[in-house]
């Protein structure tokens, strides 16, 4: 019977093939360094980690927790000074965001030497204003600005590298989901060891043997129960499809991992390709039709998907689009040749040209994150939010709703429940309005839990659609 890996080892081994490379391929971060080269090799830890400092992202979970203890471990040996960081995003309640916060604080002040230990409290309703701004979820909202905040107390503290406790088995919930994504060659690579300053030295280490590790020297760690909510795509991964792979095809892991160390080598081939570059301008970029057109398709894409990240794009841009994009007629017209998620693909004369579309710009929305009573500044006027958490009201007169709320300019695609059960558009509502196009960008819409429960135009002096429990009312 073959023994579990020692998590222990494995990260010392990782720092230890850093420090013999000085950097680390995707491969070598998976399993242990067999080769009896490395083993003999000596090299002084010095070279690579002394006199840096590293910060540790610690959330208070399994994972970070034994970060950050193998981390203090090893500052010693290897000469680095150490220091953490977590990030309250108050996504949840005080008491459970804020004691995990709390947790990481008094635990590094435990250790002997003491960590110093940066406790960043997001404001609240940050995390879901941006999700609904980048239109990519609260994951992925809360990610950046986690990230945001290490990448600004690196450069304020001189931090060279940020380590994360993202494990194996993360490794394979995040290539689960962009296989599942239709994610290209280069994402199917997974998550890198090293990238830029970010460093992740537990990536072969499963969740489970750092528990049992965890466990066996009397540790305890804090739980996330938004690890369990289903409604997140890498949660019902890990609750409904990695089991099920556990059971019915063994050996799915190390063939889905081997897959990934495929993806890098191919990636790093067509990488290897120069591209040519794009010419910004106030209104997008653009580039020459004859260097375009002399691209292999998979060349095309991975520049197209470069011309967009110049446009500083926030959401995700199906790949459809792009493909159209890359596909285009070689002595096609000129003119618009693609336009979609807020994006217009043209040629004019010998020249491409990406732009974000200047007809979506020209609408401005807005949205507000309220998790509490008060007078609330809009783009429509007053807000007065009054009532229990449980039971607010919108100026005295319109409610009840349970908080938190958000109020925004209507959406593409929104829509309301009838009275009959059915669902008409908020559009259709404004017309039968006849809201005045000047106010069809700010007339607020009420939404709570996920849905609209009010087209609110009292302010505006038009009347409102307000669902309550399966009624309502215009």
């Amino acid at each position: 019977m073959s023994t579990r890996p020692d998590p222990e080892q494995i990260v010392r081994n990782f720092f230890r093939d850093y420090c013999i490379s000085g950097t680390l391929s995707p491969t070598e971060a998976e399993t242990p360094v067999s080769s009896a080269a490395l083993r003999s090799a000596q090299v002084m830890p010095a070279a690579a980690l002394a006199d840096q400092t590293l910060l540790a992202a610690v959330s208070g979970g399994a994972d970070s927790l034994f970060l950050l203890i193998m981390l203090h471990t090893l500052a010693p040996e290897y000469g680095f000074t150490l220091s953490a960081v977590t990030v309250n995003h108050r996504m949840r309640s005080e008491e459970e965001s804020g004691g995990d916060a709390g947790f990481v604080q008094e635990f590094c002040a435990a250790l002997n030497p003491p960590v110093p230990c940066y406790r960043i409290d997001l404001p609240e309703g940050a995390v879901f204003v941006l999700a609904k701004t980048r239109g990519r979820g609260e994951e992925d909202a809360a990610r950046v600005l986690r990230y945001r905040e290490f990448d600004r107390i690196a450069r304020q503290s001189g931090v060279r590298w940020i380590c994360t406790g993202h494990t194996r088995n993360d490794q394979l919930e995040t290539l689960l989901m962009r296989t599942l994504q239709g994610s290209p060659v280069g994402a199917k690579r997974g998550i890198a060891p090293i990238s830029g300053r970010i460093m992740r030295p537990l990536l072969g280490v499963d969740r489970r043997d750092l528990e049992k590790w965890l466990r066996a020297r009397g540790y305890s760690w804090r739980e996330d129960h938004t690890n369990r909510e289903e409604r997140y795509l890498r949660n019902r991964i890990r609750s409904r499809l990695v089991p099920v792979l556990d059971a019915s095809f063994a050996g799915w892991a190390r063939g889905m991992l081997a897959g990934a160390r495929k993806a890098a080598v191919d990636e790093q081939f067509i990488s290897s390709f120069p591209l040519p570059e794009w010419t910004i301008s106030p209104s997008g970029c653009s580039c020459s039709a004859t260097d375009f057109f002399a691209l292999h398709p998979a060349l095309r894409i991975r520049f197209l998907y470069r011309g967009i990240a110049l446009l500083n794009r926030g959401r995700r841009i199906p790949y459809a689009l792009v493909e159209k994009m890359t596909s285009v007629p070689e002595n096609g017209k000129s003119g618009t040749l693609v336009t979609g998620s807020g994006l217009v693909f043209a040629r004019r004369e010998s020249l491409f040209f990406l732009e974000s579309d200047i007809v979506q710009k020209r609408k401005s929305g807005y949205l507000v994150y309220i998790a509490s009573c008060g007078v609330y500044e809009l783009p429509f006027g007053t807000l007065r939010v009054s009532g229990e958490p449980g039971s607010v009201y919108l100026d005295g007169q319109t409610g009840p709703f349970p908080l938190p709320l958000i109020v925004r300019s209507r959406m593409g695609g929104d829509w309301m429940q009838t009275a009959d059960g059915g669902k008409k558009s908020v559009k259709k509502i404004m017309n039968d309005w006849s809201v005045r196009e000047c106010d069809r960008e700010v007339l607020p819409v009420i939404e709570c839990g996920g849905s609209i429960r009010a087209v609110y135009g009292t302010p505006l002096g038009y009347p409102r659609w307000y669902v309550h429990q399966q009624e309502s009312n215009g």
